[in-house]
C-alpha cells in the first residue's frame, strides 16, 4: 500500500489527487482522520477552557480598573449620549488593554479549533462515502482489484 496522503497544516491532503484507492487505502486514511478528529476535539475543548480563563482575567481587569478609577464606562444604547456596544469595548481596549486582547485571541483561537474540527468531520464523513464506494468496486465480480 502506498501512502497516497499526508498531514499538512490545513489537514489531511492527498498527496496525488488522481491516486486509485483501495479498500485498505481508504480504511487506513479513514483511521487516520478518526484519530485527527479527537485531537481536533481536544483541541477545541483546550480553546475553549483557555477563553473562559481570558474572558475570566478580562471581567476581573475591568472591575479593578472601573473601582479603581472612579471612570464610568460608557452607556450601551440607541439614545442620545449613549454609545455601540462596539465602541463601548474599544473603551475598555484602551483602559485594560492586554486582557482585552487576550480576550480576543483567545477567542480568535477557538473559533480556529472549531473550524478545524468541523473540517475534520467534513473530510470523516467524505472518506466514509469513498471507502464504501471502493469496498463496492473492489466486491465486484469486474472490480480489478482481484
Amino acid at each position: 500500500m502506498t501512502d497516497v496522503f499526508q498531514r499538512r497544516e490545513g489537514g489531511f491532503e492527498f498527496i496525488s489527487e488522481d491516486a486509485v484507492l483501495t479498500p485498505a487505502d481508504t480504511d487506513v486514511f479513514l483511521k487516520r482522520l478518526n484519530n485527527e478528529l479527537a485531537r481536533a476535539q481536544l483541541n477545541v475543548m483546550r480553546a475553549r477552557d483557555a477563553e473562559v480563563q481570558a474572558e475570566k482575567a478580562y471581567m476581573e481587569a475591568r472591575t479593578k480598573y472601573l473601582f479603581d478609577s472612579g471612570e464610568e464606562p460608557p452607556e450601551v444604547g440607541r439614545r442620545a449620549g449613549q454609545v455601540s456596544q462596539k465602541q463601548a469595548d474599544e473603551w475598555f481596549a484602551v483602559r485594560i488593554s492586554a486582557e482585552y486582547w487576550a480576550l480576543r485571541e483567545a477567542r480568535v483561537v477557538r473559533t480556529n479549533a472549531v473550524d478545524y474540527a468541523w473540517q475534520v468531520k467534513t473530510q470523516v464523513e467524505l472518506m466514509r462515502s469513498l471507502n464504501v464506494n471502493a469496498k463496492a468496486l473492489y466486491d465486484t465480480p469486474s472490480g480489478g482489484g482481484r
